[in-house]
């Protein structure tokens, strides 16, 4: 049987992707270290016992646990001679990594965690070890078992937003984010607010507070300014934009648009039809 798996197999999203992953048994006084890496790694021991030293801290680990080295820290692990550790790990990067990992209450000043059970993170590390092969099915597959792996430290640990994410600023980036990626603009105040889990007075609040407008505006605001380029650059009929803003009548569309750019739906269209044509002129 062999002693060591590893697959080095980086994926491409740059949001998170993996770099490798694997398992090993280790040798009595089996070491690594001191090293410096360059991407996340965690390590869930699976049996044995062993020693991790980081931050000017050393920890004693056992089976059940897991332990967090970060990029750019000098760390130095080494198996406990006796009863020699044999552990499961991961490689990550990526532009959310270091949140991600907050959320799962890994960091530099909390690199060792006690897990409810072992076996879900090794069964699905040992998963996509199944997948080497550079296929579009294995990068999916590969990605998928990946933020599961988070997922489930982030259940384990009841993940939160921090203070600094938690905050008003947040909540509005994510409000307007939420808004302009809708492909049909058929949203309400309540989806807005059901979908950060806050109520609707406190939505209500922070968009006067911080924007100076109502939800209800700034949500008419988008489906008006999503109307404006249907009209300019499409020839799709009034009445299906106007469904397509999330107005089921038109009349209640055009008295909207009116409202907001001084014309009818089909004044503007008429002034402003294929207007980049005129500036390519």
């Amino acid at each position: 049987m062999e002693d060591k798996q590893v697959m080095n197999r980086k994926t491409s999203s740059k949001e998170l992707h993996l770099i490798s992953c694997g398992w090993e048994k280790c040798t009595p006084d089996q070491s690594y270290g001191p090293g410096v890496r360059r991407y996340y790694t965690v390590h869930f021991v699976l049996k044995g016992q062993g020693y991790f030293y980081i931050n000017n801290r050393k920890y004693t680990l056992k089976a059940g646990q897991c332990f967090f080295i970060p990029p750019v820290v000098s760390t130095l692990y080494k198996a406990e001679p006796s009863d020699p550790w044999t552990y499961t790990w991961i490689c990550f990067n990526g532009e959310n990594a270091a949140a991600l990992s907050e959320h799962c209450h890994l960091t530099l000043e909390n690199p060792v965690q006690q897990l409810t059970s072992i076996i879900p993170y090794a069964e699905t590390i040992c998963e996509m070890m199944t997948h080497p092969q550079l296929t579009p099915s294995n990068e999916a597959y590969i990605q998928s078992s990946l933020y599961r792996i988070i997922a489930m430290l982030e259940e384990e640990f009841h993940a939160s937003y921090t203070t600094m994410e938690s905050n008003d600023n947040f909540y509005i980036a994510q409000a307007v984010d939420y808004i302009k990626k809708s492909p049909f603009l058929d949203i309400t105040v309540t989806d807005v607010a059901d979908y950060l889990h806050i109520s609707r007075s406190h939505l209500y609040g922070l968009f006067k507070k911080h924007l100076g407008t109502t939800p209800q505006a700034f949500l008419t605001s988008a489906k008006i300014i999503a109307a404006r380029d249907f009209l300019t650059v499409t020839d799709i009929p009034i009445a299906n934009i106007a469904v397509s803003c999330g107005y089921q009548n038109p009349f209640a569309f055009s008295r909207a648009f009116k409202k907001e750019t001084g014309m009818t739906p089909k004044e503007y269209r008429q002034k402003y039809r294929h207007a980049e044509d005129l500036l390519n002129c």
